[in-house]
């Protein structure tokens, strides 16, 4: 006999972490929760100065790689995508930014009753504990520790003067609902440490004896019987389990993970299951499909002067700081190298701001070795990494095969539309002037990339598609809706499935204009208050 649970998780990951924690307050309830990747061990995952390395490494990510990408010279992208307790979360920046008003006001517009900017800022701010001052659009006490990034090299407030002598805005929050201008990030981390949805949320709730979790487990299917999800197919230590599920369950692998299991499953686009050797389920065309990212260019600087974080990244250091961080949860490697940013509009007619800007002040920042000449990418400087908040562009994803050990086909159709292209032009001509204003151009040697004589339309053009890379924010593959490319409806139900739903990044209908980790915390806080709603509902009338 399979087990039996009321819910199942599949991916405990930002979102799934959270779901989780929260559908087994209620005691009354079984939840498990199946992630494929293995437990948090590594004591360097808690290090926030460690976040650039940790993406790199096999060990604790899926590594999957785009097809070539045409708007990219052809170039196959790495897509990092985190596969250990915490996912993604695990091994990202830790920036913790929400988006602007208008882009949830325009998920309502599209049909997501229910998901307008009001509608969902009592579930950011009800995961929150910010460490800033209060605010109506900030919450305190939650799980959730978010701070205000506290770097103090020279470049990070030059960079902020600049953009303000360059006329625009400074802000103190980029969280607030209209958000524009030039500041400083907010941090998801604690007491020196990466502070992830595993730690705040799920690692709490794990003694709770309604609460199963289950690492090393690979879930290949969901078991639809008569319209109905009733049960999974996973393995773990080689072996092959199923396990059912007595009231639902919900998908939490993320962008990539979640279309895939439901292509696995026989739910997708016919024609391509077809193709792939799975049998049709359910014909459900949108499946994979509404693929999206943020595309970044960076800029280089070489700086005349040690004003930036070079000399910290010199490898003896970067050890004591790790140790100083670990042990006594203090210094430099409490935090991380992306402090400074904005968010601007390139034409005054725009309703919210196109642009937006990660500054590291470091033009590599790796480590190195003490007394070792730098290399091409080394010393001191800074870099600018400059993408356009909402794309036009839209990719998709489908299956290789119908192996679910074989990673998916991902295509993501980057600067496919002339309005991205002239969106990332634009960026990069607005970011060089601010970097020509007196604040920071005094600390400047010279522009290392795209380089001074990179100027015209189409030479900008060229040197995007060379360079242009992820900001590891893949979405909308699982799309919301009401029309018939939907996947899932306002409440996150599998259109056309009982008893499934997904709730991640992939539901996103379009891309929040910022750093995808706390809108997708906010989903799985939303999805996780309807399924309480949904119970509650069902109690009170059986018979529906």
């Amino acid at each position: 006999m399979a087990e039996e649970f009321d819910y199942i998780v599949v991916g405990a990951g930002s979102a799934g972490c959270v779901l989780a924690a929260r559908l087994s307050e209620d005691p009354s309830v079984r939840v498990l929760v199946l992630e494929a990747g293995g437990r948090d061990w590594m004591p360097l995952y808690r290090v926030p100065m460690f976040a650039g390395i940790l993406f790199r490494k096999r060990y604790n990510n899926w590594n999957y790689r785009t097809e070539p990408e045409p708007g990219l010279d052809g170039r196959r992208l790495n897509w990092p995508r985190g596969k250990v307790l915490g996912g993604s979360n695990q091994i990202n920046g830790m920036v913790y930014t929400r988006g602007h008003r208008l882009d949830y006001d325009g998920w309502r517009q599209m049909g997501c009753t229910g998901w307008s900017y009001d509608d969902v800022l009592p579930f950011f701010t009800r995961s929150e504990d910010f460490q800033g001052p209060d605010a109506d659009h900030h919450g305190k006490g939650g799980p959730l520790t978010v701070r205000p990034g506290r770097a103090t090299a020279p470049l990070y407030d030059a960079l902020v003067e600049a953009g303000a002598q360059a006329g625009y805005p400074v802000t103190e929050d980029f969280n607030e609902p209209e958000r524009e201008g030039f500041g400083r990030y907010h941090f998801t981390i604690r007491d020196g440490r990466r502070w992830t949805t595993a730690q705040a949320f799920l690692k709490p709730a794990m003694g709770r004896p309604n609460l199963t979790v289950r690492t090393g487990c690979h879930t290949t299917r969901v078991a639809v019987e008569r319209g109905k999800a009733v049960g999974l197919h996973y393995r773990s230590k080689g072996r092959m389990h199923e396990v059912r599920a007595a009231r639902e369950i919900v998908l939490s692998g993320g962008a990539i993970a979640s279309p895939q299991l439901l292509l696995l499953s026989g739910i997708g686009p016919a024609d391509g299951l077809r193709a792939a050797g799975v049998p049709v389920v359910h014909d459900l065309p949108g499946v994979g499909e509404n693929l999206h990212d943020h595309l970044v260019a960076r800029l280089q600087y070489a700086c005349n002067a040690p004003v930036g974080i070079y000399d910290e990244l010199r490898l003896d250091r970067a050890a004591w700081h790790a140790v100083n961080a670990l042990v006594r949860r203090r210094g430099f490697g409490t935090d991380f190298a992306l402090q400074g940013g904005c968010f601007i509009r390139t034409r005054p007619e725009l309703a919210a701001p196109d642009i937006q800007l990660n500054f590291v002040a470091a033009m590599k920042p790796v480590t190195h070795l003490p007394f070792a000449k730098p290399g091409p990418d080394g010393g001191h400087g800074f870099y600018a990494g400059v993408h356009m908040t909402v794309p036009e562009s839209r990719g998709r994803l489908w299956l290789a095969s119908d192996d679910p050990f074989a990673p998916p086909r991902i295509h993501a159709n980057y600067l496919a539309t002339e309005g991205d292209r002239r969106t990332m032009r634009a960026g990069v001509r607005a970011l060089r002037e601010v970097f020509r204003q007196p604040a920071i151009a005094r600390y400047i040697e010279r522009e290392r990339a795209p380089g001074p004589d990179v100027e015209s339309d189409a030479d900008l053009d060229a040197w995007i598609r060379s360079v242009g890379d992820t900001v590891f924010h893949p979405v909308g593959t699982c799309r919301m809706g009401a029309d018939d490319m939907a996947v899932v409806d306002p409440r996150l139900r599998v259109r056309g499935i009982e008893g499934l739903r997904v709730a991640d990044a992939s539901i996103m209908p379009v891309i929040n204009g910022s750093n995808t980790n706390a809108p997708t915390i906010m989903i799985a806080e939303k999805a996780a208050a309807m399924i309480a709603e949904d119970r509650e509902s069902a109690a009170r009338n059986p018979a529906s």
